[in-house]
């Protein structure tokens, strides 16, 4: 065979193969540009949800809140599980510490050692940051299994926070398009709002206003206990003081679930023991012994007793001053 003939046969068997790859590459390009050119056109309607950071859409609302929110200049933030997202008073601790500036970053669901992984996520997004406060719930130590502490891909979730990967970017990435339909369907009946009977404020909190049906079993992990000490290792080493607050204790709930008190007690005393550095302020909540009617459940506050509570873990931050100072 010819030199000639056989590069003919050659380019003619080439000729498939090189149509199939323009052809793929054609399609992904397509694929691409009408996820982004999508993704675009809800956003302008305000129906694109936040992006799949996580698998869990109250995570990926608050990812979507921090990539706004002004981190550079916060020198109070609030981190943890729905405890601490619901039942804080930001702008209390603004009026009550002269020149704060307070955001609560708390999305919900977590266990403390999730708070912990998120707190080392976020302290170097916080250059100003000297105060870190965590309100603590029995619910926070009930599950830390090891392989679900690192709750988002830390990287994907710090390329979107810190603006560098736009939102298509990250829903191209975790494309789900029946997840995506039904969340634009429920953005489109609600009007873009969150939880219902919920209050949500420009600082990052979301404060329930009406009672709800969550009622947690009492069920504590060991496993949790070294994590709080992790967090306020965390704390310290960007230079930042931990304050811890558990939530006060609902009657009706004990009732069921703690009659003699004894369980709240013991996690409350593991929770103290964990505290080990003389900077850090713990806030037991048993000192306030409100009613059933101050709660929406037994991890939650009702408007307006989070502002109530989120004076009083003022005052143990002012107090704790007032002695180191002394």
């Amino acid at each position: 065979m010819s030199r000639g003939a056989a590069r003919a046969l050659s380019d003619h068997a080439a000729s498939p193969a090189l149509r199939f790859l323009l052809v793929f590459a054609l399609t992904c390009a397509l694929g691409v540009g009408l996820v982004a050119g999508g993704a675009i056109a809800l956003q302008r309607r305000g129906l694109l949800p936040a992006p799949p950071v996580t698998a869990t859409w109250c995570f990926n609302s608050k990812f979507a809140f921090l990539r706004e929110a002004p981190l550079e200049d916060r020198t109070l933030v609030a981190i943890g599980s729905s405890a601490t997202w619901r039942n804080l008073d930001m702008e209390v601790f603004e009026e009550r510490l002269p020149g704060t500036r307070a955001l609560n970053a708390a999305p919900c669901f977590l266990h403390i050692d999730q708070t912990a992984f998120l707190a080392s996520f976020l302290l170097e997004r916080l250059p100003r940051l000297d105060t870190l406060v965590v309100v603590l719930a029995p619910r926070d130590y009930e599950n830390c299994t090891p392989g679900e502490t690192a709750f988002f891909e830390p990287g994907l979730a710090g390329a979107y926070v810190d603006g560098v990967a736009p939102a298509w970017l990250v829903h191209l990435l975790g494309f789900r398009p029946v997840w995506l339909l039904r969340e634009v369907i429920r953005l489109q009946r609600t009007d873009g709002r969150g939880a219902v009977g919920a209050m949500d404020d420009p600082l990052g909190s979301s404060i329930l206003q009406r009672k709800a049906s969550y009622w947690p079993a009492a069920v504590l992990d060991a496993r949790c206990d070294p994590w709080l000490t992790r967090l306020e290792t965390i704390a310290a080493e960007q230079g930042v003081r931990l304050v811890v607050a558990t939530v006060p204790t609902m009657p009706a709930w004990a009732a069921e679930f703690d009659p003699d008190g004894a369980l709240v007690e013991q996690w409350t005393r593991r929770v103290a023991a964990a505290l080990q550095r003389p900077e850090t302020v713990f806030a037991d909540g048993r000192a306030l012994r409100w009613p059933d009617s101050h709660f929406a459940d037994p991890v939650h506050l009702l408007y307006p007793h989070h502002r109530t509570f989120s004076d009083w873990i003022a005052d143990a931050i002012i107090a704790q001053r007032a002695t180191a100072g002394s």
